[in-house]
């Protein structure tokens, strides 16, 4: 496979995830403000997509949209891992009783993949990139799922994340992220601050029963003093929660 090849199907991805962030349709000049791809590029991808009917272009607003065959495709993952078919909606109910940004991940070997960012519109920090993705050692949501891992496995992906300079050793010791990890591990929830957004906080806990052994985190995050200060009840309904994504 050659390079070009490779950045044709990053590109492509890229511009699938900017419709799902702006659930809108867009016009050419607008996905290459927003990806800053080539615009000559960027037209043989759409012409590419909307041949393969995974984009559909509308002649008097010059602006595509995905069709239902993008939905079709990736509609059966959120079944598999969510087994509740109203997943979706009960994380939109934790967000309206917390007021909060909603992140629900999975791990993708040293890098946490968000599958939801519900952001709450209420000041929150927590914004989703065109990839969803974050070095998992330095994350909320991470560290519940690394919860269940040895400590050597733990120690590797540190010092894996530092060689691959996803994170800064002298900035996340590897003593922190176990303490981190181990207040997880004893009280069912961990709280992160300033982790990844300036003055930023997320607390998070593991969803249990998750389908085909891929562990799911939910997390709760805003700006740090509001987050701290309901810490309390966040985690308790944080908790309580991710206890019923699961359930048939």
């Amino acid at each position: 496979m050659t390079d070009q090849t490779v950045r044709s199907v990053k590109r492509a991805i890229e511009v699938l995830g900017l419709f799902a962030q702006l659930r809108r349709p867009l016009s050419l000049k607008e996905l290459t403000e927003e990806l800053k791809f080539p615009s000559s590029s960027l037209a043989d991808i759409l012409k590419t997509l909307s041949d393969l009917g995974c984009l559909s272009f509308d002649n008097d607003s010059k602006t595509y949209f995905p069709t239902t065959r993008v939905a079709m495709l990736g509609s059966w993952v959120s079944d598999e891992i969510l087994p509740r078919r109203d997943a979706y909606s009960a994380l939109e109910r934790l967000r309206a009783e917390c007021g909060e940004t909603i992140l629900l991940g999975t791990r993708n070997d040293l890098l946490i993949q968000y599958l939801y960012v519900l952001d709450s519109g209420n000041g929150a920090v927590y914004r989703s990139r065109p990839n969803g993705q974050r070095p998992i050692v330095s994350s909320g949501v991470g560290w519940t799922l690394l919860s269940t891992a040895s400590d050597d496995a733990i120690e590797r992906l540190w010092r894996r994340s530092a060689a691959k300079k996803l994170i800064d050793r002298t900035q996340l010791p590897l003593n922190y992220l176990f303490d981190r990890i181990n207040f997880y591990r004893t009280h069912g929830f961990v709280s992160a601050t300033d982790s990844i957004n300036p003055d930023a906080a997320v607390i998070a806990t593991l969803v249990p029963q998750s389908g085909h052994n891929r562990s799911l985190a939910v997390g709760i995050g805003g700006p740090t003093e509001r987050i701290l200060a309901n810490e309390a009840h966040i985690s308790a309904v944080l908790m309580q929660q991710a206890r019923t994504l699961c359930e048939a």
